[in-house]
């Protein structure tokens, strides 16, 4: 007689389902990530849960975040809530800072041309920041009619917000530029009636930002490099296509995309890029800005095209 096994033992095993903090992150970056379309899920999906099955949870998600290949998404395990300040994001360099510098400090003069120094910025009063930014322009201003060099070549990021609204007097009115995301969507941000707005919406910083410079320069100088990061690269993105406005110094880092924070079930959060940075003009950026002159000395090279500038508008 012929045995018949029974069918239970006949089936394959069943892989164990994958955690809930890593079928969250799986989930939002599929939906979310900018970079999702360009990614295998079903492979990535099944390795990620190989991987958590050998090596754990932590990395798992770290699998799936390097899948994306986009260098300015990243995982903060509960266990360890920010990454080494060695780690390849602005945002964790900025966090491991133990003595983070103001957010605007005004350098000597170049060739007589105000210089005003932005840097990188994370905290809770925005609003002080904010002003401190707008505080410091104001002072800047003071000293000449008609140039300014802003220093963003060290600024690896933080809250983009308090610089954009201090150094609003400088923009023109209209669109400054937009977030896109993986779908198409655009976030736009904007300048009207010497206010910044989001998709619509005024930022609220701008009710605390009364005071305005007596006199705006003719002629705006961005000292930009390979540590302008984040919102380092993105406040000046607002700024590009503006007629009066130069880049001088090297490529910037390469992190000029918006990022979301995702909470997490472990308790960890995931910061995934969701959007790409637009120009007024629609020019995308997901990489590095490259400037319009490539000078190791940015900022006495940009005090140079400031001042052939004012020569030049003064003899017309």
């Amino acid at each position: 007689m012929r045995l018949l096994l029974p069918l239970l033992l006949l089936a394959p095993a069943c892989p164990a389902a994958a955690s809930e903090t890593l079928s969250a992150v799986i989930a939002v970056t599929k939906d979310e990530a900018y970079r999702s379309s360009r990614v295998d899920w079903p492979r990535v999906e099944a390795e990620a849960a190989a991987v958590e099955r050998a090596e754990g949870e932590d990395a798992a998600v770290q699998f799936v975040v390097r899948a994306l290949g986009d260098r300015h998404t990243w995982y903060e395990s509960p266990t360890a809530s920010r990454p080494p300040a060695s780690a390849a994001t602005p945002s964790a360099a900025l966090a491991a800072s133990a003595a983070p510098r103001p957010i605007a400090v005004a350098l000597p003069a170049a060739q007589g041309v105000p210089v005003l120094q932005i840097n990188a910025w994370s905290g809770k009063d925005t609003t002080a920041a904010a002003s401190s930014v707008r505080n410091a322009l104001i002072a800047s201003l003071e000293q000449s009619a008609c140039g300014l060099v802003l220093d963003f070549s060290s600024n690896e990021g933080g809250n983009m917000w308090p610089m954009l609204t201090g150094l609003a007097p400088l923009l023109t009115e209209g669109k400054l530029g937009a977030f896109r995301d993986a779908k198409g969507a655009e976030v736009v941000i904007e300048k009207r009636d010497g206010k910044i707005y989001m998709d619509g919406v005024e930022n609220r910083l701008n009710k605390t930002l009364s005071q305005t410079p007596a006199r705006l320069p003719k002629f705006i100088a961005f000292a930009i490099g390979k540590r302008s990061a984040s919102s380092g690269e993105i406040t000046p993105i607002m700024f590009r296509g503006q007629s009066n406005v130069r880049y001088f110094g090297s490529a910037s880092a390469g992190y000029s995309t918006a990022n979301r924070a995702v909470p997490l079930p472990n308790g960890g959060r995931l910061v995934l890029t969701t959007s790409a940075t637009l120009d007024r003009n629609g020019n995308e950026y997901v990489r590095e800005i490259v400037p319009d002159v490539q000078t190791a000395d940015p900022i006495q090279a940009a005090a140079a095209w400031i001042n052939a500038q004012c020569r030049t508008s003064a003899s017309r």
